[in-house]
């Protein structure tokens, strides 16, 4: 067992929601509202929801533009890291460090409608396989969350060079599966829809979440993605709505 995995807390999961002001096509994306919350708000809120997560922690960067997530973050009542922009995997790396899980859920701060199924799916697989990284295949995109061990993250850390591998975090485990013990199951059925769009990466995602939230009243708990997923198909079918197809994979 390494250093890492004996300092660890024991058993504990935090999911780390990776979120930044900076984007190409939507700018401020993570802070537009929808029907009274924010993208960011409504992340937090559905992994909150997820039962094997024992904590959400917001990771964004040192840049002054994100300073007003860091704040947003704490009055959600959530944990902060914030670190380097670009080397995201270095910035997980540190505040795994920092906050010792035994287990990281990735998840990022541009999809509102997180499958809380998913999370728990995961997690539990990841454990009961004795896995280093787990993630679920064929959910519409943006509802996909990972799970994986903070030993694996901090192995990837230390051997990960290039600038990708950098960037998107969990790559090098994904990528090097001589390395590390990795699964990716099926969604099931109920939520198996890949060409549907519920992230949100540009102003037509925006305004297609929005309508699909704003079609479902919202109680103290999120509303399941499978009555979201309902609604979608069932507008398409009535030609009232778009489902946009993309590669079925996390951003």
């Amino acid at each position: 067992m390494s250093g890492l995995q004996r300092e660890a807390n024991s058993g504990s999961v935090m999911a780390f929601l990776q979120a930044r002001m900076g984007s190409t096509r939507l700018p401020g994306k993570v802070l537009m509202s929808i029907h009274g919350k924010s993208i960011l708000e409504r992340s937090i809120r559905r992994l909150q929801a997820a039962p094997d997560i024992d904590e959400v922690a917001v990771l964004t960067t040192v840049l002054p533009e994100d300073l007003c997530i860091a704040e947003e973050a704490c009055r959600l009542g959530t944990r902060v890291y914030r670190g380097p922009e670009l080397d995201v995997l270095r910035r997980f790396q540190e505040a795994s460090e920092k906050f010792r899980p035994e287990i990281v859920v990735r998840a990022t701060a541009d999809n509102p409608l997180i499958d809380i199924g998913s999370v728990g799916r995961i997690i539990r697989e990841l454990r009961s396989g004795h896995l280093d990284l787990c993630m679920e295949t064929r959910l519409p995109h943006g509802a996909a969350t990972e799970a994986c061990t903070a030993a694996a993250l901090a192995k990837a850390h230390a051997l990960a060079r290039d600038f990708r591998d950098r960037e998107h975090v969990t790559l090098y485990i994904k990528e090097h599966p001589d390395e590390f013990n990795v699964a990716f199951p099926q969604a099931p059925e109920s939520v198996r829809q890949p060409t549907l769009r519920v992230t949100v990466d540009t102003p037509e995602d925006f305004n297609f979440v929005s309508r699909l939230i704003g079609c479902l009243a919202e109680g103290t708990e999120p509303v399941p993605l499978e009555k979201y997923i309902l609604l979608a198909l069932n507008a398409n079918d009535r030609g009232s709505a778009a489902v946009y197809s993309r590669k079925p994979e996390m951003a």
